[in-house]
């Protein structure tokens, strides 16, 4: 639940459950699975919609699908949610 962790993308990690899902997301990326990442990457930001990591990897996504506006926006805001994620480094 959202209130157990009101802060997660802020520098705190996200619950159990929703961290499988964000390495899902990832693996799904990798191997260009575009639409299943979209779906696991919207069931994280159901609960935790500022979440700067799983916002940028959305973006990431996206911009491959050829949505660059809307890839653009996101990544953009995943990254001021969270200045500190290992994706901009």
């Amino acid at each position: 639940m959202a209130a157990d962790n009101p802060q997660a993308g802020q520098g705190r990690p996200l619950p159990k459950k929703e961290s499988d899902l964000f390495k899902g997301v990832v693996k799904h990326y990798e191997v260009k699975q575009y639409k299943k990442a979209i779906k696991q990457a919207d069931s994280i930001l159901k609960k935790f919609p500022n979440h700067g990591e799983t916002l940028a990897m959305k973006g990431l996504t996206l911009n491959c699908m050829s949505k660059r506006e809307e890839a653009h926006a996101l990544v953009k805001k995943g990254l001021m949610n969270d200045m500190r994620s290992l994706l901009y480094q």
